[in-house]
């Protein structure tokens, strides 16, 4: 025959006054008394002792994988802040291209608004050019013909000096 268990031991604890009557609601909430609801407490972790103050084997693969997590999501954060600076990077550089061709834009629009001042200069000039050079050819007319016009009347005074001299 099995000997039969009576629990007639007291173990007993000191608690603050608050602790007390928030383990008897906790009893009353049970419907046991304080000391049969703190006797299961005491029975129920008996073996768990160990891991007073210590995560559980769940606890710690949860933090273990909660640590993995924010491990990767900084790793994304950086990778994030990579991106946006290679994007800005890239904006800059877009920007600035965009702005030299701009620059280029308007010097090659200046320099056609020169070559177009200097093309009119050029038809201006070409134009003095052709006047000066009818105003030349005419010019030059006139002296030829002055000078057959002297030679003419050299050659009629010479003339007229020999018919004088044989008369």
């Amino acid at each position: 025959m099995e000997k039969e268990k009576y629990r007639n031991m007291t173990i007993s604890l000191k608690v603050a006054a608050e602790e007390k009557i928030m383990l008897r609601r906790l009893a009353e909430k049970y419907k046991v008394t304080l000391s049969e609801f703190m006797y299961n407490l005491v029975m129920c972790f008996k073996n768990q002792y160990d891991y007073i103050g210590m995560l559980s084997p769940k606890e710690e693969k949860l933090a273990e994988n909660l640590r993995l997590e924010k491990k990767k999501n900084a790793k994304l954060g950086f990778q994030i802040e990579n991106a946006d600076f290679r994007v800005e990077m890239e904006m800059n550089h877009r920007i600035q291209i965009q702005n030299e061709n701009h620059e280029l834009t308007y010097q090659l629009k200046e320099q056609k608004a020169i070559n177009a001042e200097q093309a009119e200069e050029l038809k201006r000039q070409k134009e003095i050019n052709l006047a000066l050079e009818k105003e030349n050819k005419k010019l030059r007319n006139q002296k030829r013909d002055q000078q057959l016009k002297h030679v003419a009347a050299g050659a009629v005074g010479v003339l007229a000096g020999i018919s004088f001299n044989k008369v």
